[in-house]
């Protein structure tokens, strides 16, 4: 039997057929047995100011008048913290450890850590280690992901299902209180820590291109070869400038 389309019908099929794109290639899981590694440092370069604190407006008997900016924490030779560093478009490797959360904790009217990296399929626990209650709204490309209530001393697990940049805040008036958990398809990821340094381990050999992000310095590009067996030094660089951190 054949069938015929009206003409509505047959434009509205063709418009969707040419408003979708390719199907994006799903990333896939293997045992690696000659894998290689990266281990580097991410620095940022130009003048850097130092961030005043940020003012707190309740709950001072707990979290005090302020709080560090954690937006900009450079150390020793322009030792970037709080950088998310990640290979791009990774379609083959190892296992995503679905078993394995992230914990956030808030303690002192801060998301603790103030920048974390997971992979799909991941839970995150949202821990609550101050004495009165908490919120956690996530926010993926403007769309709420979750925004859960979680009481002092409780913990609340929720899967992180879609890759992007996710923004946490407070919705209970700690209006200062802003986390990040960026989360890729694959466990390729890390972040730096107050050296600037990171390491990404069981990587199968290839050419990659590594990213780093940062919440006011944006992103930078950067090309990796992974051998067998061995380890690749990479350094990173962002650049900084008075008016785009000084905010």
């Amino acid at each position: 039997m054949t069938t015929t389309l009206s003409r509505p019908t047959f434009l509205a099929a063709l418009t969707l057929l040419m408003t979708m794109g390719p199907a994006a290639a799903e990333y896939r899981e293997i045992v690696v047995l000659d894998g290689g590694a990266i281990r580097g440092t991410v620095r940022v370069s130009g003048d850097v100011p130092k961030l005043p604190p940020q003012p707190v407006f309740k709950e001072h008997e707990t979290c005090g008048e302020t709080l560090p900016d954690e937006r900009l924490l450079v150390g020793a030779n322009g030792a970037l913290r709080n950088a998310a560093v990640f290979l791009v478009d990774v379609r083959t490797g190892k296992a995503v450890p679905r078993s394995q959360p992230v914990t956030i904790d808030n303690l002192k009217c801060a998301f603790v850590p103030h920048v974390l990296t997971a992979s799909a399929g991941q839970q995150v626990e949202l821990h609550n280690s101050d004495p009165f209650i908490h919120d956690a709204h996530a926010v993926l490309d403007s769309r709420t992901l979750f925004n859960v209530a979680i009481p002092k001393g409780r913990t609340v697990r929720r899967t992180l299902i879609e890759p992007g940049l996710v923004h946490l805040n407070c919705n209970v008036r700690h209006t200062w209180m802003h986390g990040y958990i960026y989360v890729t398809e694959h466990p390729y990821h890390a972040v730096t820590d107050e050296t600037g340094q990171f390491r990404i381990e069981d990587i199968p050999p290839g050419t990659y291109t590594l990213r780093v992000w940062h919440e006011l310095l944006g992103s930078v590009d950067g090309q990796v070869v992974i051998e067998s067996g061995k380890t690749a030094a990479v350094d990173m660089e962002l650049q900084a400038a008075a008016k785009e951190t000084a905010q």
